[in-house]
C-alpha cells in the first residue's frame, strides 16, 4: 500500500475524533453597528475551573478575539457584564466564529464552527424564557430592601420552576434532533447535576447521543456519573425499618409492602422546597394508580411535629407517613444512604427495589409501565 493511501486511511480514521475534540486556537470576529465604536465587548468563558475574561474595543464597527481552548466551552459575549446588558451565549472551539448584528448582540447571527452554530440554534429556542427569567431577576435586584422585595420570593420561584421545566424539555428535544452534536452532550450534562440526578429520566437521552460524542472526555465522564447514580440498590432486596406515624403508632416498611404491588419510599421534609414542589407529582401518581396497587410511604426528615403534620395536610398527601423527628439523623434515611432530598426508591411486592430517584413525569411513566 502506498504511503499516500496509508496517510489517507489514518486521516479518515482520526477525523471523527478530531471533529469532537475541537481543542485549539479560536477566533471570534464581530461586525456590529458603528454606533458602538469606542465601546468594549467582553468574552467570558471557563477552562478547567479557571474563569477567563477578555475585553476588546470596537473599532469601525468591528471587534476580534483570539484565544485557545483545551476543551470546547460555552462562553458569553457581552457589552457589559456576564449577567447584565446586551449579551449572547457563544460556544467556543477551534476555528473561526463570526458574529454579525445590525442592532444588538442578543439578535446576532452566529456562523462559522459547527458548535457555535448549534449553540445559536439552542439559544433561539431558549431566548423568550431566558428574557423572562433575567427580567424578573434584574427587577428584583433593582428593588429597595423591604416588604415588597421580600414578597417577590414566590413569584420568582414560580418563574424559575417554569423555566427549569421548559429548559429540560428543550434540551431533551435538542438531543433527539441533534444526537451527533457536542452541544447536546454539554447541555444534557449540565442539566443533570447533584446527588439526586435522575437516572431514569436522563439515561434514555444519553443513549440517543452518537458513539463519537459519548467517546469524548465529557461524554465518558457523564456516562460514569450516570452509572454512579443509577442506584446501588436497584435489583436488590429492600431494607426493612420501623418508624412512627403522625398518630404516634409504629409502622414498618414490610407491613406496607405486603399490602401493595408497588411501594414508593419517599424521603422528604416540610422545610425542603424541592420536596414540596415535587409533592403534587407524587399525589397525581398516587391518585391515578392507587386502585391498581400503588402506594407511598413518606419518610420525613423533619424535627418538628407540627410543621410535619401541617405540610402533610397542606400538600394533600393521603398515604402512609412516618418520621423519628431527628432531622438528618433519621434512621430510615441512613439505611438507604440518603444524603439529599427529595429522594426515593420504588419497591415491588416481592421486596425488590425496581427503581430509585424517580421524579415528575418519570415517576408517573415508570409506575404506569409497571401496572400494564
Amino acid at each position: 500500500m502506498k504511503s499516500k493511501q496509508i496517510k489517507l486511511m489514518i486521516a479518515l480514521f482520526l477525523s471523527p475524533l478530531a471533529a469532537f475534540t475541537q481543542a485549539g486556537d479560536f477566533t471570534v470576529e464581530g461586525k456590529v453597528n458603528s454606533k458602538y465604536n469606542g465601546a468594549y465587548v467582553k468574552l467570558f468563558y471557563n477552562q478547567n475551573e479557571t474563569k477567563f475574561v477578555d475585553s476588546v474595543q470596537i473599532k469601525k464597527g468591528s471587534f476580534k478575539f483570539n484565544g485557545n481552548v483545551a476543551l470546547p466551552a460555552l462562553g458569553t459575549l457581552s457589552m457589559k457584564e456576564l449577567e447584565m446588558g446586551d449579551r449572547v451565549p457563544l460556544f467556543l472551539s477551534a476555528g473561526k466564529i463570526r458574529v454579525s448584528t445590525k442592532d444588538s448582540l442578543k439578535n446576532a447571527q452566529i456562523t462559522g464552527t459547527k458548535l457555535a452554530e448549534d449553540q445559536a440554534q439552542f439559544t433561539r429556542i431558549m431566548r423568550k424564557e431566558d428574557d423572562i427569567l433575567m427580567a424578573m431577576i434584574y427587577k428584583v435586584k433593582q428593588m429597595p430592601e423591604g416588604a415588597e422585595k421580600q414578597g417577590m420570593g414566590a413569584p420568582i420561584l414560580k418563574i424559575v420552576h417554569h423555566y427549569t421545566d421548559f429548559k429540560i424539555k428543550a434540551i431533551q428535544q435538542f438531543v433527539t434532533d441533534h444526537p451527533n452534536s457536542y452541544v447536546s452532550l454539554y447541555h444534557l450534562n449540565n442539566s443533570a447535576v447533584g446527588a439526586t440526578m435522575n437516572y431514569e429520566a436522563t439515561y434514555p437521552y444519553y443513549e440517543k447521543l452518537s458513539n463519537e460524542v459519548k467517546e469524548t472526555p465529557l461524554g465518558k465522564q457523564f456516562g460514569n456519573r450516570l452509572l454512579a447514580v443509577k442506584g446501588k440498590m436497584d435489583g436488590q432486596p429492600y431494607i426493612d425499618f420501623v418508624s412512627t406515624t403522625p398518630e404516634g403508632k409504629s409502622l414498618s416498611l414490610k407491613e406496607v409492602i405486603n399490602k401493595n404491588k408497588y411501594t414508593l419510599v419517599d424521603f422528604w421534609a416540610s422545610w425542603c422546597g424541592p420536596c414540596r414542589n415535587e409533592n403534587p407529582n407524587v399525589v397525581k401518581t398516587y391518585n391515578d394508580f392507587k386502585a391498581a396497587g400503588f402506594t407511598v410511604l413518606s419518610v420525613s426528615l423533619d424535627d418538628n411535629t407540627e410543621k410535619w403534620k401541617a405540610a402533610i395536610e397542606k400538600d394533600g398527601m393521603p398515604w402512609y407517613h412516618v418520621s423519628s423527628l431527628k432531622g438528618w439523623n433519621e434512621p430510615a434515611a441512613k439505611l438507604y444512604n440518603v444524603r439529599a432530598i427529595p429522594q426515593n426508591v420504588l419497591i415491588d411486592q416481592n421486596g425488590k427495589v425496581v427503581a430509585s430517584n424517580l421524579r415528575g413525569e418519570t415517576l408517573y411513566k415508570k409506575v404506569q409501565s409497571l401496572m400494564k
